[in-house]
Formats: C-alpha cells, structure tokens, sequence
C-alpha cells in the first residue's frame, strides 16, 4: 500500500517553516519496512546516474531534512528543502514535471490520492546518511515519497521519479509494463536535460538499433545483468516511439486497457491501431526508425 501524504494542506501556495507541523514532518519520516517500495532497481551509477528504487526493504527509518528546512505545498507537492524559495522553485519544476507526464500520456482524468513528498538533502552526505542509499544512488522513491539532494542532476531525477508516482498510483502499482514505465521515466528526463547531457540520452537511444532485444524479450526481463543498459534506452526508445508516434491518446487507451486486465498484443492493438497490431509489429516498425 502506498503511504499518503498529510491531505490536510491546502491546495494553495504557501511555504511553512518547519518544526510547526507534526504531522507533516511524519509524511518525511515514514517506516521504510510498512510501504511498498517500487520503480526503478538499483543499477551502478555508470548505467543509470538519476535516481534509484531499492529492490528489498530498507531497516530503518528515512530521516526527514534537518533544522533549517522548510516545506512548501503546491497543488500537487509537498517539497521540503533548504529555504523557502528553493523550496518553493522545486515544488514549481515538479508541478511542471507532472503536467509533462500529464500531456504525454492523456491521463488528465486521473487525480493522486494526495499530495505527493519530496525531500530535498542539502547534499549527498545528508542523502545518504538519512537514507541509506548507496553511493552511486542520486535519488530513491518509497511509496508515494520522492527523497533527493541538491545536485547538477536534480532536475533529472524530479522528472524520472514523477514519471514513476504517477504511472503506478494510476496502474496500481510497479508490476506491470516495467519497460514502458521505466522507459517513460528516461524518456521524461530527457525532456529537461540541457544540451550536453541532452545529445547523451539520445545517442544512448539510438544505439538501441544496433544489436536490439528481441521484443518478447524486452516486456518481461528483469534489470540486473549486462543488458540492464541496453534495456533502458531500448524501453525509452519504444517508450518515445509510441509517445511520439500514437499520440496521448493512444498512450492513455493503451494503459487503461493494460489496467483492465489485457495483455500487451490487446493492449497495444487498442491503444496504438495505426502503428501496430500486436508486440511483434511493433517491433517490425520501431526497427525502422532510427531513435
């Protein structure tokens, strides 16, 4: 079950200083072994920099940022950080992340349960000391929670890890479609990422075409072996493909048929008619393009 966030804030702007609320401080200190942790595995930090999910439930609870941090609730976001106009420039780059998600995949319908966490370290020391993630890692979500620190890359880890709330509140958790939601989450971060890091992600997408995963092959593996790097930017190169090429609309049909209980050849049929039958011509037509 996901962990909720205090829903008594209200939708408006505000930034509170922090130890005022209690009860907002809990939604940052959540026991690690009574939420279902989900989304991305852990990966070395070579093939997959952004942020991590941990595989098996963490011993010990994620400390909340120290005295000096202050929380600041949008519509959608209770982010707390380092100063109220960080806080409140973060909580405005998730409300963007998530509208993007939002026009990507036509699920305008869907509402979250409540707003949604997200903790912002003062550095990784901070990070990894009140998280225990490991080295390599530059951001983990718990549940419904997002935890991070100050770095170059925050903004690709905001928009990765808001790709993932919002795919399994909505799909009811991280099961089912692993490479479509990992991919969407890669694909996201690619929307935000400047130049340099930019013309990286999609050179990594584009030499998914040179030796390819059999399709059949790519919707059921498990991330953890050689291939984990071919995998992603394999899954976001489709991911992009059907995004790009079927419209949200087709992505919004495509996962409410998943949801309803269909498997991928009907789903992707329903979702995506002008573009493919079934996995396999997926894969025939993906093939054709070159990213």
């Amino acid at each position: 079950m996901a962990v909720k966030p205090d829903t008594t804030a209200t939708d408006s702007m505000r930034s509170i200083r922090e130890p005022t609320n209690n009860r907002m401080m809990a939604s940052f200190r959540m026991p690690a072994l009574a939420v279902v942790l989900c989304g991305c595995v852990t990966l070395p930090a070579e093939y997959l920099p952004v942020a991590h999910n941990p595989s098996a439930a963490a011993t010990r609870d994620i400390e909340p940022p120290g005295p000096g941090a202050v929380a600041h609730a949008s519509a959608l976001f209770l982010v707390r950080a380092y100063g109220s106009e960080r806080a409140a420039e973060l909580a405005a780059m998730a409300d963007e992340d998530y509208q993007r998600v939002m026009a990507h995949t036509g699920l305008f319908s869907f509402r979250p349960g409540g707003l949604y966490p997200v903790a912002v370290y003062r550095g990784q020391d901070e990070y990894l000391a009140k998280t225990g993630a490991p080295r390599w890692s530059g951001g983990v979500a718990v549940g419904n929670a997002i935890y991070t620190y100050e770095s170059p890359t925050i903004a690709n880890t905001l928009a990765h890890e808001i790709s993932h709330l919002i795919f399994q509140e909505y799909m009811g958790g991280p099961g089912r479609l692993g490479w479509f939601n990992e991919g969407l989450a890669v694909y996201e971060e690619l929307q935000v990422s400047p130049p340099d890091k930019r013309r990286e992600i999609e050179e990594w997408l584009a030499s998914a075409h040179e030796s390819p995963m059999p399709f059949s092959e790519m919707v059921t593996y498990r991330p953890g072996d050689r291939r984990t790097h071919q995998w992603y930017g394999q899954s976001a190169s489709v991911a992009r493909y059907l995004v790009e090429g079927g419209g949200r609309t087709g992505v919004a049909r495509f996962l409410e048929a998943t949801r309803a209980g269909s498997n991928v050849d009907q789903a992707l049929a329903q979702g995506f008619p002008a573009l493919c039958t079934d996995l396999a011509s997926l894969e025939r037509h993906w093939k054709e393009t070159k990213t």
